[in-house]
């Protein structure tokens, strides 16, 4: 007999099954995509993990190309954080919620912000920022910096704080030790200049599987196709 469609494939088989493989990640593919639009362009990695593992390269390619950025925390769609994109998406946001008509997109230009009065995360995701602490990074920048994080790299994995680092940012140094601190890094100096090393903490917590369980098409996972 044909085999089944490939948008049925069972996860289980397609891990056995590289052929099947490629047609489940097309469908994870039109999954990412829904979920983006979804989330107004921006959505966290750890929402999406589920969907990233199985994508392969083409449908990563695929998706690169309609303009799909996959950063280390996010994956967004570069044009919708652009300055007449937000006032636009946020606008709109506002007028969906018929509320929070008070809250105003960050000066745009800016890449760095400390500010402990903002409290809807929601709201600054949307203009394009990620929230650390008291802390909001725009989100592209954020992974240019790793990308110099990533060039700058050593064999002892210890990462140099240079110039082009602070003003990628347009933080003070102060600021930057901070934020390197609550992304995982230790901090230290060793002849007279300051480095860190990525120096995560070990959590219990389970990861939240809301997200994913609320997909329209987790119910293709409950298909037998066996019978």
């Amino acid at each position: 007999p044909p085999p089944p469609p490939l948008f049925f494939i069972p996860q289980h088989q397609a891990k056995r099954d590289p052929l099947w493989s490629r047609g489940l990640g097309d469908v994870y593919k039109r999954q990412l995509a829904y979920q983006l639009y979804e989330n107004n362009g921006v959505l966290q990695r750890n929402q999406v993990t589920d969907y990233l593992k199985i994508l392969g390269q083409n449908e990563r390619k695929f998706l690169r190309d309609q303009g799909v950025k996959f950063g280390r925390y996010h994956v967004f769609l570069h044009k919708l954080i652009k300055p007449e994109a937000v006032s636009l998406r946020t606008l709109l946001w506002k007028n969906y919620h018929q509320k929070y008509f008070n809250l105003k997109p960050p000066v745009f230009g800016l890449n760095f912000l400390e500010n402990d009065k903002i409290k809807n995360r929601n709201f600054m995701l949307l203009c394009g920022f990620e929230k650390f602490d008291n802390f909001y990074v725009r989100i592209d920048i954020l992974e240019r910096l790793f990308v110099q994080i990533i060039n700058s790299n050593t064999e002892k994995n210890e990462i140099k704080l240079i110039p082009e680092m602070l003003n990628l940012l347009g933080c003070n140094k102060d600021n930057f030790k901070k934020l390197l601190k609550i992304m995982g890094y230790k901090v230290f100096e060793k002849n007279n200049d300051i480095f860190f090393k990525y120096n995560p903490r070990k959590s219990s917590k389970k990861v939240n599987k809301k997200f994913i369980k609320e997909s329209p098409f987790k119910v293709l996972k409950n298909l037998n196709l066996n019978q």
